[in-house]
């Protein structure tokens, strides 16, 4: 069995994770027994007008995504509270 890094994850911490081969950090939103979900705010250019939503990134608590068809990195650290 794996380390459980983020064991003690909660609601409302921020958590760095890679995606892109870029360092992002996210919100924790939601805590199951054995994964989390991270929301993250993201923006594209559409003709011009900037358009912001949000995008969920789905972790078990070891770190590593849940899905190897996922394009995004693992987890890297809990970096602080909201």
């Amino acid at each position: 069995m794996k380390a459980r890094k983020f064991e003690n994850v909660e609601i409302n911490q921020t958590v760095t994770f890679e995606e892109n081969g870029i360092i992002e950090t996210g919100v924790v939103c939601n805590v199951e027994h054995n994964k989390f979900i991270v929301r993250a705010l993201r923006c594209w250019d559409r003709y011009g007008v900037m358009v912001y939503y949000d995008k969920n990134f789905s972790f078990f608590k070891t770190g590593t995504k849940t899905h190897s068809h996922y394009n995004y990195g693992n987890a890297i650290a809990i970096t602080g509270n909201i």
